[in-house]
C-alpha cells in the first residue's frame, strides 16, 4: 500500500484568535493600602471612561492606557481620587 501525503482522518481545528479587534483600552486600578493592582481591558471607550471615573470616585488611582500594538500600552490620562 502506497503512502499518501493526504490524511485519511479529519484534522481538528485550531482555536483562532481575532486580531482585528484587539482590546484598545486598558485601565490599571490601584487602591491605596492594597498591594495588588487590577487590570481591566475593553475595546469600548465609553465603558472604559465610565469604569475609570467610577473607580476614581471610590478612592482609586486609575491609569487610562491606549493600545499601541504588539502588547504595548501608553498611559494617556491618570484619574486621581476625587476627579
Amino acid at each position: 500500500m502506497a503512502k499518501t501525503r493526504h490524511s485519511k482522518h479529519k484534522r481538528t481545528g485550531h482555536p483562532k484568535v481575532s486580531l482585528s479587534t484587539p482590546e484598545k483600552y486598558r485601565l490599571v486600578i490601584t487602591y491605596p493600602g492594597d498591594p495588588t493592582t487590577r487590570h481591566f481591558t475593553t475595546s469600548d471607550l465609553a465603558q472604559a471612561r465610565t469604569i475609570a471615573r467610577r473607580n476614581a470616585n471610590t478612592g482609586a488611582r486609575v491609569d487610562f492606557q491606549h493600545h499601541q500594538g504588539w502588547g504595548r500600552y501608553t498611559t494617556t490620562r491618570t484619574y486621581q481620587p476625587g476627579d
